[in-house]
Order: C-alpha cells, then sequence, then structure tokens
C-alpha cells in the first residue's frame, strides 16, 4: 500500500493545530468547600438546652444547693463519673 501527499496532511494537521490553540479557554476557578463553625453560638445553645433539661427535672432546692457550692468552691466533681457520662457507661 503506498501513501501519497503526505505533506498536505500534515500541513491540514499543523492548521488546525494552530487554529484550535488560539481560541481562548476560560480561566480555571478552584472550587473548594468551606465549613464554618461558630464554637460560641454551639456552647450557648448547649447551654440553654441543658438549662431547660436541667429545670425540668431537677427541684429547685437542689439546684440551689448546687449553685452554692460551686460559688464557693467546695463542690467536688468525681472524674469518673465525667468518664462515664463521656462514655455512657
Amino acid at each position: 500500500m503506498e501513501i501519497k501527499n503526505i505533506s498536505g496532511i500534515v500541513n491540514t494537521y499543523n492548521k488546525v493545530k494552530m487554529s484550535g490553540s488560539k481560541a481562548k479557554t476560560a480561566p480555571t476557578v478552584a472550587k473548594t468547600d468551606k465549613v464554618e463553625f461558630n464554637f460560641a453560638r454551639s456552647v450557648e445553645a448547649a447551654k440553654s438546652n441543658l438549662a431547660a433539661q436541667l429545670s425540668a427535672d431537677a427541684p429547685a432546692e437542689k439546684v440551689d444547693m448546687l449553685a452554692e457550692a460551686v460559688n464557693s468552691g467546695s463542690y467536688q466533681v468525681d472524674p469518673e463519673s465525667i468518664v462515664d457520662s463521656i462514655l455512657m457507661f
């Protein structure tokens, strides 16, 4: 099999390649996800939720007694009970 006029094919390819490279491409924009945390708002929401649960479950006398102990500095927290609460045992 004999292929003739190969220079014409190469010239056509070069013309197409050159005209294609002149086309403008849109600038690329980096697509990123963004997550923002509002820690202060989360803490306030947790406090208000806890306060609502506390007021519904605990007698006022016990709450007053615990508040007084915390304010005076005599309230002691059992580390094991904290761990149990975190691990939900």
